[in-house]
């Protein structure tokens, strides 16, 4: 992989200089202010950083393209990022992710997210080095860095058919940065509690040295489309996916989504007590969603039932979660016998001049107490999440590539009262806003 790496940037130097085809350069640069304000004498905390990237592309011919993006980010004061809640000893959560303190020292940090080849031959596609996908549970995160992955991507695709196969070695994981083996980078943050109830201790403890990802999608004709995805995590897990589409008159479409999480080896290390994935019980998700479309406005209704044994794991390091019902600044990953409703509204208003988006959303997850360890990783007690998001893009004049978006969540608990306060703080009760000020060229 190191002389793929530098065969790749040798090539990518040699075409700047002579290939006389058209070639491509862009990126952002976005500056972000995040809020977290608990209930009572717990600890707020807040965080500002910036972060972009700078991405070239050229194409050699029509079928050779080299690429590459580099990806920065800086702080402006850990203070809030750092301390920690006298009552409880807990940090911050969200605002961590900007910056994450074990991870990253200094003030300013950066990486080589991408430098590949892409070879296209027809309906072939062939991406070698280091590159972003978009599957559903590895994907490119927009905040700090990108989930990139290192390895080799094929794609097939025609009219009615596709086909992917991925053999990644390296990923990124958006709280480094940095390219590690698979097993080192699962359990980075909010590594929660194992089965017994004693602090996950994941971090150099995961051993998996490959992932091979597989997507089939059939369009059945133009109202029926299946979507399969399969992940396997070497001496981890295998985790396989299903999902169905029908779209119907009116603007209507409903899905389905059913996901089965296998142990696979060890799950990640002989000592159960150190493995990711533990015991015989598999992890079961079963998701739907109705989705009406009217004008300019979209209205959703999402179900999730996450099955009654068995955690069900997705490593939060590599991107967000699949689960219909998810909500910004929410996760259920890592916990079992769950039920969770999600109704959003989308509404869009777009001319020439400008692009104004707006969102919220209202959903009630049902989960385990936080007391039982085995069915609930992180200690998330039952909770309804009410957030609403307005984003502003002017598309002509000299604020052209600008954006503004603003958004809102508010956490409720439900259900029984909170005993120790440990499970309140970041987790409900709080009020949690997010500015994010963007350059896009």
């Amino acid at each position: 992989m190191k002389l793929t790496l530098l065969f790749l940037i040798t090539f990518l130097v040699v075409s700047s200089a002579l290939a006389q085809d058209q070639s491509d350069f862009d990126g952002t640069f976005t500056t972000r202010y995040m809020r977290t304000a608990n209930k009572g004498s717990l600890a707020d905390f807040s965080g500002a950083v910036s972060y972009g990237f700078l991405k070239y592309e050229k194409g050699l011919n029509d079928w050779l393209t080299f690429g590459g993006q580099v990806n920065g980010l800086i702080h402006y004061g850990l203070d809030n990022i750092t301390k920690r809640d006298a009552q409880t000893g807990s940090g911050p959560i969200f605002e961590a992710n900007l910056w994450h303190p074990n991870y990253l020292d200094g003030r300013v940090e950066g990486t080589l997210s991408q430098l590949y080849a892409d070879l296209n031959f027809g309906n072939h596609r062939i991406t070698i080095g280091r590159f972003l996908q978009q599957t559903p549970i590895v994907n490119p995160e927009p905040w700090p860095f990108p989930n990139a992955m290192q390895g080799l991507w094929y794609k097939y695709d025609n009219e009615r058919f596709k086909f992917q196969f991925g053999y990644i070695d390296r990923i990124a994981p958006r709280f480094t940065g940095r390219f590690d083996n698979i097993g080192g980078t699962i359990g980075l943050a909010a590594t929660g509690v194992n089965t017994g109830g004693s602090p996950s201790r994941y971090p150099g403890n995961v051993n998996s040295d490959y992932l091979l990802i597989s997507n089939l999608n059939f369009k059945l004709n133009n109202q029926i489309e299946i979507d399969i995805w399969n992940y396997y995590a070497d001496n981890v897990f295998n985790t396989f996916l299903i999902e169905p589409t029908l779209k119907l008159q009116n603007a209507l479409t409903l899905k389905g989504m059913f996901m089965l999480q296998t142990r696979v080896g060890d799950g990640g290390n002989v000592n159960p007590i150190l493995a990711y994935v533990r015991g015989g019980t598999n992890g079961v998700y079963l998701g739907l969603r109705a989705e009406k479309k009217y004008d300019n406005h979209s209205f959703q209704f999402n179900v999730s039932v996450i099955g009654l044994d068995g955690r069900l794991q997705l490593p939060r390091e590599w991107g967000l979660e699949p689960f219909y019902t998810f909500q910004r600044r929410t996760r259920v990953e890592g916990l079992s016998n769950v039920t969770a409703l999600m109704a959003k509204w989308t509404r869009n208003w777009s001319n020439e001049k400008r692009d104004l988006r707006f969102f919220t959303s209202l959903g009630g997850h049902i989960t385990p107490a936080p007391e039982e360890f085995n069915k609930n990783k992180l200690g998330l007690p039952p909770h309804m999440h009410l957030d609403a998001s307005i984003k502003y893009s002017p598309k002509a004049g000299s604020f052209k590539g600008l954006s503004a978006e603003l958004y809102l969540a508010k956490r409720f608990s439900v259900g029984n009262e909170i005993v120790f306060e440990n499970y309140r703080i970041n987790r409900i009760d709080f009020f949690h806003s997010d500015l994010i000020l963007a350059y896009t060229f």
